[in-house]
């Protein structure tokens, strides 16, 4: 009974360390060097913003964060458009069951605001992004739409 025990520890003992064994292969730097060097950065000729809240002050700090990061960096801002809020109202009675007459609205407003900016490369937006979005405040819902540059196709460049 104890040689089964014996057996059976030192195959799963041996299927484990097999399976810490299956590492990726190193890379060359030589080799990843030539891959990064063959792939242009993508241009993106606007990155465009957009923040929701439920405060319209969070917004407006947000964005007086955002004009001074895109400063500190230089990057070429873009419109700045303040859109008008969102109201949501939903009726409820106040008592659980009947008394139709008595009731209650919860309203919702969510403040909207377009942050745009211009002429960037993939590596600087993506750069620009990640920072802005570990900085943004709590409550603050972000959508990011890109329009990026592409070369015209050969049918066009050859007309």
């Amino acid at each position: 009974m104890l040689n089964l025990a014996n057996t059976l520890r030192s195959s799963l003992m041996s299927s484990a360390s097999r399976s810490v064994r299956t590492l990726a292969p190193a890379v060359n730097p030589a080799d990843q060097q030539q891959v990064q060097a063959t792939l242009p950065d993508k241009l993106f000729s606007s990155v465009e913003l957009e923040y929701r809240a439920h405060d319209k002050a969070v917004l407006k700090s947000y964005t007086t964060f955002l004009q001074s990061v895109c400063t500190h960096l230089d990057i070429t801002q873009g419109r700045h458009e303040v859109l008008p809020y969102i109201r949501w109202v939903q009726p409820a009675l106040r008592s659980k069951f009947v008394h139709k007459k008595y009731k209650l609205h919860y309203e919702t407003r969510t403040h909207i605001t377009k942050f745009e900016i211009l002429n960037v490369t993939g590596s600087t937006a993506s750069t620009f992004l990640e920072y802005i979005q570990r900085n943004i405040p709590e409550g603050v819902g972000m959508r990011v739409g890109y329009t990026e540059l592409q070369p015209l196709p050969l049918t066009i460049q050859n007309a």
